[in-house]
């Protein structure tokens, strides 16, 4: 990107927006409690169970096998839903693992099955009772370390580590002033008021999904790129979004895991899935779900990770 010649006038330079006051569409919604987050959708989702995943217990390794015998004697489960389950997922364009681990695991509590029940308190302690054996493999957790190695991507030129224009170390040699700082900041985590969170609801082929995401076709084309199905087929809905800090620019796992579970049991399935720290979902509909709801609505659930930390 080169910028050579002045800029016309643009609309910053009128004033009709920066520098003025303005109502937000959304902000009296918002302030009075009326905006609903993702999750809150009850019109779609009514009598939903719930779900609890179960997230890998090792950064980097390989899942041998996962005993669901004891999980699925407990009371209340409806269904376990893990990758083997499921078949073989895409991945999308934004995405840099897959959002359901099996075989292999990318990284510490990624998904690797979801417990689905009539309570909350049922399918967290059905959750507890699921047993994975790994293959650990050796992980790279020092960011400082791995970088003196690591090679340069992201380049505009297919190929290429870095771009330049000019030759930087001749003209900052010959420099009359010359500023060589660096500078580090801590980590940061996302922290929004609105957890991940989804709604998932099949007619037959056809999926609408109710997220809280910042970038609608990205998120909808990677679901359908990592669901196997055409993107025409996708519907994905996020009236508001309650905070994201761009944490919210790309499909996350609450959206693959709602509609995975909601479609196990029955086209007709519902779903709805938190993803915080890890993953919240649910189902529902009057026909079986993936993973179905209370008795008298078999194919309606929620899954819910709210309180892994």
């Amino acid at each position: 990107m080169k910028f050579e010649t002045p800029a016309t006038a643009n609309p910053i330079d009128r004033m009709k927006v920066v520098g003025r006051a303005h109502t937000r569409i959304d902000g009296p919604l918002k302030a009075t409690g009326l905006a609903p987050y993702a999750y809150e959708h009850h019109r779609e989702v009514e009598n939903a169970a719930i779900g609890y995943a179960v997230g890998a217990a090792v950064a980097k390794g390989r899942i041998n096998a996962i005993d669901t015998v004891a999980a699925k004697a407990a009371p209340g489960v409806i269904a376990i839903v893990t990758a083997a389950d499921v078949g073989k997922l895409g991945k999308g364009k934004f995405n840099t693992v897959k959002l359901l681990a099996g075989p292999d695991v990318d990284h510490y509590h990624q998904a690797v099955a979801i417990v689905v029940a009539e309570t909350f308190e049922q399918a967290r302690a059905a959750a507890g009772l699921v047993r994975v054996d790994y293959a650990r493999d050796k992980g790279r957790f020092d960011l400082d370390a791995a970088l003196k190695t690591a090679p340069l991507t992201g380049a505009e030129k297919p190929g290429k580590g870095e771009d330049r224009v000019g030759t930087f170390e001749t003209a900052f040699a010959s420099a009359p002033v010359k500023l060589d700082a660096e500078y580090s900041t801590p980590d940061h985590s996302h922290a929004m008021m609105e957890p991940f969170a989804s709604i998932a609801a099949w007619n037959g082929d056809a999926l609408t999904v109710w997220t809280s995401n910042q970038m609608i076709d990205w998120g909808r084309t990677d679901l359908a790129t990592t669901l196997n199905m055409p993107k025409e087929k996708v519907t994905l809905l996020s009236p508001y979004v309650g905070g994201g800090f761009g944490g919210k620019l790309f499909l996350r796992s609450d959206a693959v895991l709602a509609a995975r579970g909601a479609r196990r049991k029955g086209s007709g399935a519902t779903g709805q899935v938190y993803d915080g720290p890890s993953v919240h979902g649910q189902q529902h509909d009057a026909s079986p779900g993936d993973a179905p709801a209370h008795p008298h609505r078999r194919g309606q659930g929620r899954y819910d990770h709210r309180d892994r930390a």
